[in-house]
């Protein structure tokens, strides 16, 4: 690779380093379980009576921002 301007001794150093590099980033952790169980329907709420107002004077803020 650098034309025999290594020697034997470091050649071999680098590609013990190098082998112990390509096993250190093949280990894979196993990956943890994935609950199999079913998620709950969700249940639709019904808006407050309160909630309407809160959204209409909202929508007034924004329209008097944008004025």
């Amino acid at each position: 690779m650098l034309g025999g301007r290594i020697s034997n001794a470091d050649e071999e150093e680098v590609e013990d380093e190098l082998a112990a590099l390509e096993a250190e980033y093949s280990r894979t952790a196993p990956l943890p379980n994935v609950p199999d169980t079913e998620l709950p329907t969700p249940q639709r709420v019904q808006a407050d009576a309160e909630s309407v107002p809160a959204k209409a004077q909202e929508a007034e803020s924004r329209q008097m921002l944008t004025a």
